[in-house]
């Protein structure tokens, strides 16, 4: 919005206090409109004021000189705009009639007539004024509708009267069917919904934002009807969005004009009419007005202005601000004020909406810096801590955190979980390829493995922490949090001597192994039941279970999903539940000296049917309790055509270790053998050399 310092001066005396414009241009900056640009135009300085959406009521000369009025505390003068006599009474047959038929769409609607009017060129000052914002002049009426708008910020239009069918105004919604050729000479075509402005048979403008060119004045026009309404703002909106129409007009009738305006600005535009372009008032005001408002009012008080500002403002001050705004203030006693907010704020609705004009006019760079006194430690979420751990032992592995989409599509998951994948639909997807939620965190994680690869990455490590969802089998969507982890290339940076070792699936088990610890779980991996998985490598893949339930799958991609996604070498792959994890408290550490005496270990050797898993015959030696026994490992698995069949060959580490005295030979073979006799109870192993 361009505004003309010596055009504030018809309404402010501000060379008392800011002789230069860029005082000025501060000033309305701190009172929260701010100035972008000061330039020079013929002798004047022209602020370009950033006006905010919640203030039409600035959208021209009137208003911010308002504003600075009261911010200097001084006397704001007003445009001639009071009640104006009818020159003469209109003839038999030469009145106008004004009929709103949509009253939810026009509050207000005002007209007067003229006679006699001479259509011409306008004076030097009115084509000064409007050329210095930017403005055309066109001819005398026009320009001096378009002075009212920008002096005013209220937009009025003058008909040609001899055009209007019957001499009625209708204001009322378009007919099916109806057009408008507009001003701008294209024809616009209506929907039901549009406010329009007709004559007796016809749309004549489109209400709040252009007239028609059927009633246009031009240089033989001798009689006016002058409009000055209220629109609803939606409406305007709504038509000049649907039409591409954006004029001076609609632009603040769609932020809220001022409802007690139209009058105000159709008796300024008939004197200046008059001064300028002669003619004569005919006939007495028309003031059609079915939308009349009570505004409520608001209850100020002064512990309010202090709690919300930090500063204790005088009271006359806060008075004399808001009276200086044109608000209405009556004191209530003990620090307290009703106030009645003036009919064009219509931003002002809450008591703090009342602090907000105060301390604007106080001033934001008198309010000191203070910050706030913390009420309440910060924590963290129940299961922050875990989270933290597990990031922490997967970035230490080296892997990165991915964050994939939810969205998917059934064409995507197919490949991974075949025809019977149930995923649930997103009612209003983005677009076509995003209309399911996803079911698993891997086929996220293979699409970003994959792009790694393509541009060059071949040593990639990521791990993502998200939601998956489900349709349960109440018919009700639920919701689960995982972790997913994926993997490819070498499992470290080779020595330029050295082999090369590719990530592989104990890899990836160890590091697992490793993170449960870490939580203070003791899970076990089995290899029974991973079709459940078929994304999986059917003989290189395994279940989580930790007390008999499963925690989640690991393993190596399918060999036919790296053909599909041309992987060139493996892909390891797990999915755990998490909430199933978070569920068990994070062990506290824990701390011991280190062992003063030498460990002793013994290697043991032993034929065992290869059915029989490692953990299960760890778990039988942890529930012998040797109290010296600290470490029970696998360190050689052998199976070939020497040995039975069905069987395999074991080699494990057992390591004791008592920290108050050094063992000897006898205790620790003694040791040993418990170890041996009960899992040749129990599991018939076999000794071998």
């Amino acid at each position: 919005m361009k505004i003309s310092r010596k055009w504030l001066e018809d309404y402010v005396d501000i060379d008392v206090v800011s002789p230069d414009a860029s005082t000025l241009a501060d000033a309305l900056t701190m009172l929260g409109l701010a100035v972008e640009l000061v330039e020079e135009v013929s002798g004047d300085a022209i602020l370009d004021v950033d006006v905010t959406t919640n203030r039409p009521d600035c959208l021209n000369h009137y208003g911010i000189a308002r504003e600075l009025a009261a911010y200097y505390r001084l006397d704001l003068k007003h445009p001639e705009w009071g009640d104006l006599e009818a020159d003469s009474v209109p003839e038999e047959g030469c009145s106008a009639g004004v009929t709103i038929l949509d009253a939810d769409l026009c509050s207000r609607y005002a007209a007067r007539v003229m006679w006699d009017v001479e259509i011409g060129e306008s004076p030097d000052w009115l084509k000064t004024r409007l050329e210095s914002i930017g403005q055309r002049a066109i001819n005398n009426i026009v320009d001096i509708t378009n002075y009212v708008l920008f002096e005013l910020g209220h937009p009025l239009h003058a008909f040609d009267y001899h055009r209007l069918t019957d001499r009625q105004i209708v204001v009322r919604r378009a007919k099916p069917g109806e057009t408008l050729v507009t001003l701008d000479g294209i024809e616009r075509k209506l929907r039901e919904d549009m406010l329009v402005i007709a004559d007796a048979s016809h749309p004549v403008a489109l209400a709040g934002i252009m007239g028609g060119a059927d009633s246009e004045i031009g240089p033989e026009t001798k009689v006016l009807l002058l409009e000055s309404a209220w629109f609803q703002p939606s409406s305007v909106r709504s038509t000049a969005g649907s039409l591409g129409m954006r004029t001076e007009a609609s632009y603040r009738f769609e932020r809220g004009a001022d409802l007690e305006m139209p009058v105000r600005a159709l008796n300024r535009t008939c004197r200046l009419i008059k001064e300028i372009a002669g003619g004569r008032i005919v006939g007495p005001l028309i003031d059609e007005y079915p939308g009349r408002e009570t505004i409520s009012p608001i209850q100020l008080r002064k512990k309010r202005i202090v709690h919300v500002s930090g500063v204790e403002i005088d009271g006359q001050d806060v008075e004399e601000t808001l009276r200086r705004l044109e608000f209405d203030v009556k004191p209530s006693g003990d620090g307290s004020w009703t106030v009645r907010p003036p009919s064009f704020r219509h931003d002002i609705e809450l008591e703090d909406d009342l602090v907000e004009e105060v301390v604007r006019h106080y001033g934001y760079d008198r309010i000191p810096v203070i910050y706030p006194r913390p009420e309440d430690a910060g924590q963290f979420q129940k299961d922050e801590p875990s989270l933290e751990r597990i990031i922490s032992i997967l970035k230490g592995n080296g892997f990165w955190e991915a964050m994939n989409w939810v969205f998917t599509t059934p064409d995507r998951l197919k490949p991974f979980f075949g025809d019977e994948v149930s995923a649930v639909q997103i009612s209003n997807p983005l677009s076509e390829a995003d209309t399911h939620l996803r079911v698993s965190l891997v086929p996220g994680i293979v699409e970003s493995l994959r792009r790694n690869l393509y541009r060059g990455n071949q040593d990639v490590r990521l791990f993502e922490i998200g939601n998956v969802f489900f349709l349960g089998e109440d018919g009700q969507n639920r919701e689960e949090r995982r972790l997913g982890l994926g993997a490819m290339g070498d499992f470290y940076s080779p020595y330029w001597r050295q082999e090369r070792e590719r990530f592989r699936f104990f890899h990836l088990k160890g590091i697992l192994e490793q993170l449960f610890e870490a939580l203070g779980l003791s899970v076990e991996f089995s290899a029974e039941g991973c079709n459940s998985r078929p994304y999986l490598h059917p003989g290189m893949s395994a279940r989580i279970l930790h007390d008999g339930m499963v925690l989640g799958s690991l393993g190596a991609l399918h060999p036919s999903l790296g053909e599909r996604f041309k992987f060139s070498q493996p892909v390891l792959l797990a999915e755990v539940d998490l909430e199933a994890i978070l569920s068990h408290p994070l062990p506290q550490p824990t701390y011991q000296s280190l062992p003063r005496f030498p460990a002793v270990t013994r290697d043991l050797s032993f034929l065992v049917d290869k059915s029989i898993g490692f953990s299960t015959i760890k778990s039988a030696v942890q529930i012998l309790k040797i109290v010296e026994l600290k470490d029970f490992q696998l360190i050689d698995l052998y199976q070939g055509s020497r040995l039975p069949e069905g069987k395999i060959s074991l080699t494990v580490r057992l390591t004791f270790v008592d920290p108050g005295r050094t063992l000897t030979q006898e205790e620790v073979n003694d040791r040993s053998e418990q170890v041996f006799s009960a899992l040749r109870t129990k599991f018939a192993i076999e000794p071998r050399a």
